[in-house]
C-alpha cells in the first residue's frame, strides 16, 4: 500500500507542460510599490510569458493582491519563478 507521505499534493497526477494558470500573489501594501516592476523583470528574466497582470487593494487594508496570468514551459522554470517571486521581501505568498 502506498503511503500518502510519499506521493504529491496531487497524489499521483503530475502536471503536463507547457502549463498555464493565474499566478496568485498576497503581498504587504507598505512594501509593494515596486510589485508589477518586479514581477515584469522575474518573468522576463526566466522567459516565462505573461498575458496579464492585476492587481486589488482595498482603501486602508494592510495587504494587496495581485494576480499574473502565466506560461510555464517546464518545472524548473515554474520552479524558478516562485522562488525568485518568494525572494522578494513584502510577498507573504504565491499560489
Amino acid at each position: 500500500m502506498e503511503d500518502a507521505c510519499d506521493t504529491g499534493p496531487f497524489g499521483t497526477a503530475e502536471l503536463e507542460f507547457p502549463v498555464s494558470f493565474d499566478l496568485r500573489i498576497i503581498y504587504v501594501l507598505a512594501g509593494g510599490a515596486t510589485i508589477v516592476d518586479d514581477l515584469e523583470a522575474i518573468y522576463r528574466a526566466l522567459a516565462v510569458t505573461c498575458s496579464m497582470i492585476q492587481g486589488v487593494a482595498k482603501p486602508g487594508a494592510k495587504y494587496g493582491r495581485m494576480g499574473s496570468r502565466l506560461r510555464f514551459e517546464s518545472k524548473a522554470q515554474m520552479y524558478a519563478t516562485y522562488e525568485a517571486i518568494a525572494k522578494l521581501p513584502y510577498v507573504k505568498t504565491a499560489i
